[in-house]
């Protein structure tokens, strides 16, 4: 996949009104879709908090701790970058901080190996997850080669073979290529952006815009079979790849997905046969557009069931995928999922945090999603026929993917 971007930062900036807090989020387009070595992103993304050329990273964390200041960072899939969360005063405390971070982080070598040992201590608390081996196992299935099919750490291995210097030149690539830089909060706008500026200007590497991105093929199995640390409890993973953010079809799978089985509590297709009716799982859920992002999510339905269970709830979760795509849904259950689907959304707008978060996120897929009322108007302007058509044409019960992980052994390494 060829991905072209302008090698800038933009600068978004947000009032919202009630608890006096200013959110400040910076992220760099990339991630580990176009890291090296698997887990780059990620430690590089924590490693920006490890301390700057002028300070290490204790004195750093005292002045955060001394203004009541949240810092964080991170590695994802699609970019990486710092987080601060700080009383709206001190806004600029905030700005100054990232700055400081973006351009002035030292990578040092002995916090490198500290932050590829959580790594580690990650991936061995996911092998002690029953549930989790079996997803990483599932996306594996699906997404492999591409970085959607491995943990955002990587594995051992590579996490071995990580440096500061790898960190520091891949953020410096990354750097060269632009982002987003948000403040949400109790702010005044104008202030706010005549203070950021240009400290942010770029200098663009010297590649290329256009960068390609490993792309997904998935194993080849159509169904596998692995051995977790269980004591009794198996984990069926059904699905296969579906579409994108940008995809014109996303609304009408979300609404959908709350049909199959997405929604809260018991509600949905899915959940109703396998739990309710059949009684073969204390969990059971699914959805059509998991992890949709740059690259395409994935129709997932999981169940918790017993050994002796796993072949009924995959029949069963077939059947009514099947039945689903042949028969659509009643007026009553397009109605309801598509008020679900918007009656959750002031949820997602509650405060300073939520609304950095949809405004970088909105920047990263190009698309208004922190404007309430252009997000409502996708939902409101489907109808049931448009709904099953694309439920028609994007769910494949006849090609799903099917992972099982069995208890009575030790997890592979996820």
């Amino acid at each position: 996949m060829t991905v072209q971007r302008n090698s800038q930062i933009r600068v978004r900036v947000r009032q919202v009104d009630g608890s006096p807090v200013a959110s400040l989020r910076l992220w760099l387009w990339g991630g580990s879709r176009c890291e090296s070595v698997a887990g780059l992103s990620w430690v590089t993304g924590r490693m920006l908090t490890e301390g700057t050329r002028g300070r290490g990273w204790r004195e750093i964390a005292e002045e955060c701790e001394a203004l009541g200041a949240l810092l964080g960072s991170f590695g994802g899939i699609e970019s990486h970058g710092i987080a601060i969360d700080c009383l709206a005063r001190d806004w600029r405390f905030g700005i100054g901080l990232l700055e400081e971070l973006a351009f002035d982080s030292s990578f040092p070598e002995a916090r490198c190996r500290w932050v590829c040992t959580q790594g580690i201590a990650e991936l061995d608390s996911l092998d002690d997850q029953p549930d989790a081996c079996t997803a990483w196992a599932f996306n594996e299935q699906l997404y492999q080669p591409h970085a959607c099919a491995r943990p955002r750490p990587g594995t051992r291995d590579s996490l071995a073979s990580i440096s500061g210097a790898d960190c520091e030149a891949h953020h410096r690539s990354r750097m060269g290529r632009g982002g987003v830089l948000v403040v949400a909060g109790d702010v005044n706008e104008d202030e706010v952006r005549h203070a950021v500026g240009d400290r942010f200007r770029l200098t663009p590497t010297v590649a290329s815009a256009e960068e390609t991105f490993v792309e997904w093929r998935g194993t080849g199995r159509d169904r596998q079979e692995i051995s977790t640390p269980a004591v009794d409890q198996a984990h069926l993973f059904a699905g296969h790849v579906t579409v994108a953010m940008d995809h014109p079809d996303l609304p009408h799978l979300e609404v959908a997905s709350i049909v199959l089985g997405s929604g809260a509590g018991l509600s949905g297709r899915i959940p109703a046969r396998v739990r309710e009716q059949e009684g073969l799982a204390y969990s059971a859920s699914a959805t059509l557009v998991l992890g949709a992002g740059l690259d395409p999510g994935r129709c997932v339905a999981h169940v918790g069931t017993s050994a002796e269970t796993v072949e009924r709830a995959e029949l069963c979760v077939r059947e009514e995928m099947q039945r689903l795509v042949e028969d659509g849904m009643s007026d009553t259950e397009f109605e309801e999922a598509r008020a679900y689907v918007l009656r959750r959304e002031p949820f997602r707008r509650e405060t300073a945090r939520q609304w950095a978060g949809l405004i970088a996120q909105g920047e990263l897929y190009g698309q208004q999603l922190e404007d309430p009322e252009w997000v409502a108007e996708r939902y409101r302007s489907l109808d049931r026929c448009a709904v099953e058509q694309a439920l028609r044409h994007h769910l494949r019960p006849d090609d799903l993917k099917i992972m099982v992980g069995l208890p009575g052994g030790a997890a592979p390494a996820c």
